[in-house]
């Protein structure tokens, strides 16, 4: 086989196997990339009580709610107030609250912006 001939196989070949490192990679990271996150919820005779997902780092408590549920608000100066999750109103008796690792969130859900670590539990109480 000619020096050229030889050359061109080797070069041929390395390029065949970067390909295929590189195609192998995109397969591995296609396999690996994490589902999106998902949420608990609890229905009582057909109302959610409850609804539960984890925070998700630089997105708001309100924001990742109306994500999984169907969500009605009303807007206050002070900000958003949740008045319905699918369908489940929240006016007198019971109200929806908003709770960040089991302590009752200390402001408002538009305002709080999550972190992978957080728990955000909502409930009609």
């Amino acid at each position: 086989m000619s020096r050229v001939a030889h050359s061109l196989k080797t070069k041929l070949s390395t390029l065949m196997i970067v390909l295929l490192v590189i195609g192998a990679g995109g397969v591995a990271s296609v396999l690996t990339q994490d589902e999106t996150p998902k949420a608990q919820i609890t229905t009582e005779q057909s109302q959610t009580t409850y609804v539960k997902y984890h925070g998700v780092e630089g997105q708001t408590a309100l924001d990742l709610l109306k994500k999984y549920a169907l969500v009605e608000t009303k807007h206050y100066d002070f900000g958003d107030l949740v008045t319905s999750v699918n369908g489940t109103p929240g006016n007198g008796p019971k109200y929806w609250s908003f709770y960040v690792n089991d302590k009752l969130a200390e402001v408002g859900a538009g305002t709080y912006v999550t972190n992978d670590a957080d728990t955000i539990e909502w409930k009609l109480q």
